[in-house]
């Protein structure tokens, strides 16, 4: 064994120690907790830039995210939907580890630059009901009106070897995104209201005519897009703003790699997912907010 192999395999062993001491020792399918789920699952992480300890940790908390998926379609067999799934993902199961009140590692392997762990797992039935019926309140709300708005923004497609205007581009991938988790999409093929009016426009008369424009359509909320350059690339930084208020309710940004050999359309469709992701609980607040007859 090389002296690089044996230090991995002690820190593994150091590990793997301090997990059985927070972990409660039980016979396999024991029940510690009362109440509790007790379900068996795996997860596996590559080991990278030679921390197994790292991958270890990753793959438990794989497990975790298995365990809780299983017992969540134990306590809600009739939620299976994808958008209930996507719901669980966003809500429930990026905090997994809040729902295992113990568990107990069954077998742990490391080869091919891979940790495998399977785990037995004891989950709070009781904790992850009540979440899970949080996720389904806020899933059965009225669905928010949304305007989504960019400014134009001019750049060359090298896959199809023209210019495209990628803010709208950006606003369409935001669209579809925001409307497969559930939202209802006002059109508009009108120019960002700032882009027609004649001289700078600050941020407090942007979110102005931005309510406005939401407004005029009905909307509850409004999403603006702003692209910039970076780098080789470009930045994407979205305003979420309630048309009541006019008070903004969330933001945020991503960067977006131009790949070469890859569309405009298919980079900002990867783009749109992880602002959506991001965004979508500020919806939910407007979503609430209007099913008691007030947004925030």
């Amino acid at each position: 064994m090389t002296a690089g192999r044996a230090g991995i395999a002690v820190g593994t062993a150091l590990l793997l120690a301090a997990v059985a001491l927070c972990a409660t020792p039980a016979p396999a399918g024991a029940e510690i907790v009362p109440g509790a789920l007790v379900f068996r699952a795996s997860g596996r992480a590559p080991v990278q830039g030679g921390r197994a300890d790292l991958a270890y940790q990753q793959a438990l908390e794989e497990a975790f995210r298995r365990g809780i998926l299983e017992a969540l379609r134990t306590i809600a067999p009739e939620r299976q939907s994808p958008r209930d799934l996507e719901t669980w993902q966003e809500t429930i199961l990026s905090r997994a580890g809040d729902f295992v009140a113990a568990w107990r590692i069954l077998a742990h392997t490391e080869q091919a630059g891979f940790v495998d762990i399977e785990a037995e797992l004891e989950i709070w039935r009781e904790k992850l009901a009540r979440a899970s019926r949080a996720t389904g309140t806020a899933a059965a709300a009225p669905a928010v009106r949304l305007l989504v708005l960019a400014d134009s923004f001019p750049v060359s497609d090298t896959s199809a070897d023209e210019e495209v205007d990628a803010g709208r581009l950006a606003a369409a991938a935001l669209e579809a995104e925001l409307s497969r988790r559930g939202a209802v999409i006002v059109s508009t093929t009108d120019r960002a209201p700032w882009e027609e009016s004649a001289g700078p426009s600050s941020e407090e008369n942007r979110v102005a005519l931005a309510a406005a424009a939401g407004r005029r359509l009905e909307a509850d909320a409004v999403l603006v897009a702003r692209l910039t350059r970076r780098a080789e690339g470009l930045a994407i930084a979205v305003q979420l703003i309630a048309v009541a208020s006019e008070t903004t309710l969330g933001s945020s940004r991503a960067d977006v790699a131009l790949a070469a050999g890859a569309t405009l359309d298919e980079t900002f469709r990867a783009t749109a997912r992880q602002l959506a992701t991001a965004i979508a609980p500020r919806l939910a607040a407007v979503r609430s907010g209007r099913s008691r007859g007030s947004l925030p």
